[in-house]
């Protein structure tokens, strides 16, 4: 045996416990990431940062199982088994397995389904030279999935109508036709509706400036909320709403920086924005304690469904339509690298979902999502189905 051959025999032991080691670190990094989202980022800032961090650990972890199998590293295995079990709950949130076959059944009458849509339309691309004069993708998305309520963030396109914009010019009519009912908001939450509804919006107007810099007008809400008035009679309220963003384009505009000469860095305006949407968080969740019992809140979040600010405005009463029959990881989001989904569907009252789908398309930064709803259940069938 030669010299080389002996120093690898001799340090096998050794290297056996540094990966014992590291891969005990790497279990103890992804149940405490898998948890973060019930640290507040004003008492730890790191906390949403590792709770983003959780679905690239989790494949990590994965792929390292497969390697301490192979190697018959079985210390490691069971490490590594164990953080997986402790974190089966977060695991589920980000990647549910709901099927077609223990999903419940469609209802044979289909007056009682409501198809509810949120997507993010970024200003149907106004902004972009390149596209804003073309027919719109994502108009015509909408259309083709035909829902029978669609709650748009971002609808807004720079002071002008959407409705005016030459990239819908080629759907109108059939907007016209198919949506007869329609709102358009200061702060770009629209509303495109087969049903009438009323018009509620919630919180006081914001004015002045942001953590983040940005000013918004006397006018601007947090939300939104729309009684519709459905042909069963049944109230229901939607809320439309749109959190703080990370703001990881900031721009060059003077007026938007936090002063005149600083511009922060990408990780400050994502801290900063952290902090922002847990007020925001707050304030809509203090709405929807006041809201009707029978209600789905949609909107761009712009976080997880394990952050802290989700557990916010979810509480304990708001289920999450994408967990109970929404299947596998459903990302929302398609830019920047970041394939998060960060569009949430909520409801809770005589409401039951029967079908979550994350449509891909269109032409904004946010794939939109649809949930058939079952508007026609009984209280007894809705609070079995949240238990």
């Amino acid at each position: 045996m030669s010299k080389k051959e002996i120093y690898k025999y001799r340090n096998r032991p050794k290297l056996f416990r540094t990966f014992d080691i590291v891969m005990t670190v790497l279990a103890v990094l992804l149940v405490a990431c898998a948890y973060a989202g019930m640290v507040d980022p004003k008492d730890f800032f790191l906390a949403p940062f590792m709770m983003l961090a959780f679905m690239p650990l989790l494949v990590l972890t994965l792929i390292m199982l497969v390697v301490a199998l192979v190697g018959r590293r079985f210390l490691s295995v069971t490490v590594l088994l164990v953080a997986l079990v402790a974190t089966l709950p977060i695991s589920h949130k980000f990647f549910p397995i709901n099927t077609s076959e223990n999903n419940p059944a469609m209802p044979v009458d289909e007056s009682s389904m409501l198809k509810v849509m949120t997507y993010n339309v970024l200003g149907f691309n106004h902004h972009e030279s390149a596209t804003k004069s073309q027919p719109s993708k994502t108009m015509k998305l909408i259309l083709d999935s035909d829902p029978d309520v669609v709650l748009m963030q971002e609808g807004g396109a720079g002071g002008v109508e959407w409705e005016e914009l030459p990239s819908l010019a080629p759907y109108r009519r059939q907007i016209e036709a198919k949506y007869p009912y329609r709102y358009e908001s200061t702060e770009g939450l629209n509303i495109l509706s087969k049903y009438p509804f009323t018009t509620v919006p919630l919180g006081n107007p914001s004015q002045g400036r942001s953590p983040m810099g940005y000013n918004r007008n006397l006018t601007s809400h947090l939300a939104r909320a729309y009684d519709l008035q459905l042909p069963n009679g049944k109230q229901l309220r939607l809320i439309d709403f749109r959190l703080q963003s990370f703001h990881l384009s900031f721009g060059k505009n003077m007026s938007v920086r936090v002063s005149p000469d600083v511009k922060p860095s990408a990780i400050e305006r994502m801290r900063r924005s952290f902090a922002l949407r847990g007020d925001n968080a707050a304030a809509l969740r203090q709405e929807i304690d006041k809201s009707p019992k029978n209600v789905i809140v949609c909107g761009d979040m712009n976080d997880v469904s394990t952050s802290h600010v989700y557990r916010l405005i979810a509480g304990d009463d708001l289920q999450d339509a994408w967990s109970k029959v929404g299947l596998g990881y459903g990302n929302t989001y398609n830019r920047h690298g970041l394939c998060y989904r960060i569009d949430h569907v909520l409801y809770r009252g005589d409401l039951r979902a029967l079908r979550a789908k994350r449509i891909k398309g269109g032409s904004s930064d946010h794939y939109p999502l649809m949930v058939t709803f079952d508007i026609d259940v009984t209280s007894e069938t809705a609070d079995t189905e949240q238990k």
